[in-house]
């Protein structure tokens, strides 16, 4: 019928994300695990503002949040956190908890001056449109090199500036490397400054219990986002806002709502949320926890990375670059002075075979739990090929 007609055009016009040839994203195809969570938040299509419209998918968000809160080293009795429809949108909430913690009459009030967010160079552009959505205007975004800053540099900017947050990110989007910022930690503490590490790629590591150590300094943050439906290969979206002072949640965002919230109203989430509607993707994480090993997923998406990257290392056609990525695998064509890289990408989409590139190298990231050494292999071959037949 024509029902089932339009099923099989959207599955021939969809890219399959599960296809062994999908490299291009920092997601895959998400779990079998993850997939039937999936199909039961649908099923019941529960609200997670209150506890008396969404008992068990509350209780489960709790759970998990709890649980991570403790790979993270926080405090479990201060700490808090929220499940939030993306790493930018994450970000954007934790920035207004930073504003509200350094200028708590900014919630009724407003602000009547300007003020600042320092970011990398390599940063994640949600700082920036975040910085926009709260009217701080995304001139007041300050951009700086974190290894070639000194502290002393650092400490001018903030004595000139209204800066009120400090980012850092553990796994970025283009080079996936792990930024620290902890040589500026005595600077920051006498400006009080708010840390938040964007971790939605390197997050992946809180939970491999042989990859954790990359996360020793988080519990040093204020706040974290670290996003389950990327690396981990949760299906999407699967967020979480992890703060060390869990109240500021609550202080920031609530509101007086008799409409909604009644005498039973201790176990809302929504008191700590600036939504009302919210979907129940803490009930994936949550479910994938209990069926799925959870530390095998995340270690073996490393320990693939580090396999792969020594098969290019050890390809003469190719030169690796940013090496200690670790969960990126970026390199160059050898010897080539003229590289298109789009054109090469886009030969290879056609060909079901997708692969990103950044700047002047190309960037895989095997996230996919089917991809195995034969397939990245046809993958390098192919890449090469084509690129052979564009410089002929």
């Amino acid at each position: 019928g024509i029902n089932a007609e339009y099923g099989r055009i959207a599955c021939k016009y969809t890219i399959n994300t599960k296809n062994q040839f999908w490299v291009a994203k920092l997601y895959g195809g998400g779990t079998e695990a993850s997939f039937l969570a999936e199909m039961i938040i649908a099923y019941f299509n529960q609200n997670c503002h209150t506890y008396s419209s969404s008992p068990l998918f509350t209780y489960a968000e709790e759970e998990i949040l709890k649980k991570v809160i403790g790979y993270v080293g926080f405090d479990a009795e201060e700490a808090g956190g929220l499940f939030l429809p993306g790493g930018s949108y994450a970000t954007l909430n934790a920035m207004i908890c930073a504003r509200y913690s350094k200028y708590p009459n900014c919630k009724r009030s407003g602000l009547n001056h300007p003020i600042q967010v320092i970011t990398s160079i390599n940063s994640h552009y949600s700082i920036e449109k975040s910085a926009n959505m709260m009217g701080i205007g995304v001139d007041n975004v300050i951009k700086i090199d974190f290894d070639k800053t000194t502290s002393t540099e650092l400490d001018e900017i903030l004595t000139k500036n209204k800066v009120f947050l400090i980012n850092s990110t553990a796994g970025t989007t283009s080079e996936g490397t792990m930024e620290s910022i902890e040589k500026f930690s005595e600077v920051l503490r006498k400006h009080e400054v708010w840390h938040h590490i964007d971790a939605c790629v390197g997050g992946l590591a809180l939970f491999s219990e042989k990859y954790r150590y990359m996360t020793k300094l988080f519990k040093e943050a204020d706040s974290i986002t670290v996003d389950a439906h990327k690396c981990l290969n949760i299906n999407q979206q699967c967020t979480m806002l992890l703060m060390k002072k869990g109240r500021l949640l609550g202080e920031n965002s609530s509101v007086v709502a008799p409409y909604l919230f009644h005498e039973d109203d201790k176990y809302d989430i929504s008191h700590r949320s600036l939504q009302c509607g919210r979907r129940a993707d803490g009930f994936k994480l949550w479910f994938c926890d209990k069926i799925d090993d959870l530390d095998a997923q995340a270690t073996l998406i490393y320990d693939r990375t580090t396999q792969f990257k020594k098969i290019v290392a050890s390809d003469e056609r190719f030169q690796q670059v940013l090496e200690d990525s670790p969960t990126h695998i970026c390199f160059k064509i050898n010897n080539a002075f003229k590289v298109n890289l789009h054109k090469i990408t886009e030969t290879l989409r056609r060909e079901n075979i997708f692969v990103e590139y950044h700047n002047d190298y190309f960037r895989l990231v095997v996230v996919n739990a089917c991809i195995i050494e034969k397939d990245f292999k046809e993958i390098l071959n192919r890449l090469f090929e084509v690129y052979e037949n564009q410089s002929a």
